[in-house]
């Protein structure tokens, strides 16, 4: 068993390269569209099997999201508020995020699920009703600069994380809305096995040239052949990053609200989200280190000594996957290759 150590001593490489100019979480990514407005009467026509004789107030867009739609919807007579979430980018993965939301709910916060249509209807896609959690992004947190927030609310973030490691799975691989392991190409396979696929596609080879893409395929295989032992296999978030969290305030601390957006949930090692969370940190000026790492391990997370660089290992494949994607804006490919390029040095 590996040796959990103590994350208050900060490496002196960087998450992000010093030379890089200071980024904020997907600052750039940006919806292609705004969500479109949304009447009352076809929300109402939408749940009408659900919401019984309740009526709808009103319907507001959500901001945040940059594949799916999400609306606020509010009752009239009870006030009661919700949020409705449309699976625009792929409706499987409705029945999928609402499996893991019920799975996690005692052991990580999020919001309940309060109704699942996996088929959509009236011209709409897949959709979940979601409680409605008060709060706001631990981005927008990060951007007013109180370092003593940022950091209770990193810390709980932590915390949150290591939540995810009672789920365990006996191999990694992609999961079905059963979450069982899907059979297919990413069942078991390996870091390195995953670039080499991403790699491949043409996409990926538009916008990364080939010397790159040959240091960071030795960078990962000399990098995956120092670890000691397979990675414990178990829930992944697949998107954990200051984005996809709500904090606020309670009792004079910053904690974690609800943690959102399940749908690129995995079973693999929970170093992939570490990596996530951490990507834009920077050892010359660091916003979630040394709380982040700190609540994962009060949380009963192992971290061996060597953490961040199987962190950033661990992340690589989900930034080639990325880039390997037809519609994504230049700015973000640009962010992409450079956050790889300095990945692999």
């Amino acid at each position: 068993m590996r040796r959990p150590v103590q994350p208050a001593a900060r490496s002196n490489r960087p998450q992000y390269s010093p030379r890089s100019p200071i980024r904020e979480e997907k600052s750039g990514w940006k919806a292609a569209t705004t969500p479109p407005p949304l009447s009352v009467e076809a929300v109402e026509s939408l749940l009408s099997q659900w919401r019984g004789s309740r009526r709808v107030a009103r319907v507001d867009p959500l901001d945040g999201g940059l594949m799916n739609r999400n609306y606020k919807v509010r009752f009239a007579d009870s006030g009661e508020v919700f949020v409705l979430r449309f699976f625009d980018r792929d409706p499987l993965a409705c029945a999928k995020e609402a499996a893991v939301l019920r799975l996690v709910s005692g052991d990580v916060p999020v919001p309940r699920v309060l109704h699942v249509d996996p088929n959509g209807a009236e011209g709409f896609p897949a959709f979940l009703v979601l409680e409605f959690i008060d709060g706001i992004s631990l981005r927008e947190l990060k951007r007013r600069g109180d370092l003593r927030s940022i950091g209770q609310a990193a810390y709980d973030a932590g915390r949150a994380l290591a939540g995810l490691a009672r789920h365990r799975f006996d191999r990694s691989g992609l999961l079905t809305p059963a979450l069982t392991i899907e059979p297919g190409k990413y069942e078991n396979a390996t870091t390195s096995a995953l670039i080499d696929h991403f790699a491949e596609s043409p996409v990926f080879q538009r916008r990364i040239d080939a010397t790159l893409t040959r240091r960071v395929k030795a960078w990962a295989r000399s990098r995956e052949g120092q670890i000691l032992g397979p990675p414990r296999i178990s829930l992944v978030h697949g998107d954990f990053n200051a984005a996809n969290m709500l904090v606020r305030e309670q009792n004079g601390s910053w904690i974690v609200a609800a943690i959102l957006d399940w749908e690129f949930a995995f079973a693999g090692s929970l170093l992939c989200d570490v990596g996530n969370m951490l990507r834009y940190e920077r050892a010359d000026r660091p916003r979630f280190e040394p709380h982040f790492s700190r609540g994962c391990i009060d949380g009963g997370l192992e971290l061996a000594a060597d953490w961040r660089e199987q962190a950033r290992l661990a992340d690589l494949p989900a930034l080639c996957e990325l880039l390997s994607r037809d519609a994504i804006p230049d700015a973000v490919v640009d962010e992409l290759r450079e956050m790889i390029a300095d990945t692999a040095q």
